[in-house]
């Protein structure tokens, strides 16, 4: 994947930048944003055809992805507890309106997680890009359930349902994570993990008061860990006296 990532940068600024960058990327793994950070560094790159200006952004990105991720966990978590909540009818609401809060969640919710765990995949990088590509897959069913319910008038719903459950697998991927690795609250870890996991548990025993426990322990674990990446990051951004 490395060399396929250089290949992404136009040829002259490889031959100013290209060894020094590849010594970086040998440092450690690359999580999902590291490697979006990197095309679009190299999207940069291309169209300053010059190269010039262009050189390596691996300081700021990991400051980036920690503000970016949190930022994203604290609007993700309320926007599918909303969600989830409008969605069993306790509200005379146009149906289409969860439908929206669910794609505006999954997505911000990929967005966080991909922020997040830019520094865990140095210490567990194939479960780091398990805990991405799993709800990654979840948005795309879900996108392509509502658009099929959109085009053909048919209810889609079990299959935009099942997007939904697939980015609450990959929450509680992320949960794992997140607890070995230790970088972020474990305690925040495991209200995810809670959370993650207590719906198909309602589920199976009908026991339906048990998601309204796992949608505060969603909401509270998310929003903390937005919380704690956004001030993570200011340390970082903080000028260093001279």
């Amino acid at each position: 994947m490395r060399s396929v990532l250089l290949r992404c940068y136009p040829a002259r600024w490889r031959a100013r930048y290209g060894d020094e960058f590849g010594a970086i990327l040998e440092e450690r793994p690359l999580g999902p944003f590291d490697v979006l950070d990197i095309l679009l560094g190299a999207i940069d790159a291309q169209l300053r055809s010059s190269g010039r200006g262009a050189g390596i952004r691996e300081a700021k990105g990991f400051s980036m992805s920690l503000r970016i991720g949190g930022i994203a966990a604290i609007l993700a978590a309320p926007l599918l507890a909303l969600a989830w909540f409008l969605g069993y009818g306790l509200m005379t609401i146009d149906p289409v309106v969860p439908g929206v809060l669910l794609l505006a969640g999954l997505s911000l919710l990929l967005v966080a997680v991909a922020g997040l765990t830019a520094f865990q995949a140095r210490t567990d990088p194939h479960v780091t890009w398990a805990a991405f590509a799993v709800p990654a897959i979840g948005l795309v069913v879900f996108v392509i359930g509502a658009a099929a319910t959109v085009v053909t008038g048919d209810d889609y719903w079990e299959l935009t349902m099942l997007g939904v459950l697939t980015g609450v697998v990959g929450s509680a991927l992320f949960a794992i994570v997140t607890y070995r690795t230790a970088v972020l609250s474990r305690g925040a870890a495991m209200l995810i993990g809670v959370g993650s996991v207590l719906p198909f548990v309602a589920g199976v025993t009908s026991v339906y008061a048990l998601l309204v426990v796992a949608i505060i322990c969603f909401l509270l674990g998310w929003f903390a860990l937005g919380v704690q990446a956004i001030r993570l990051d200011r340390p970082m951004n903080e000028p260093r006296p001279a």
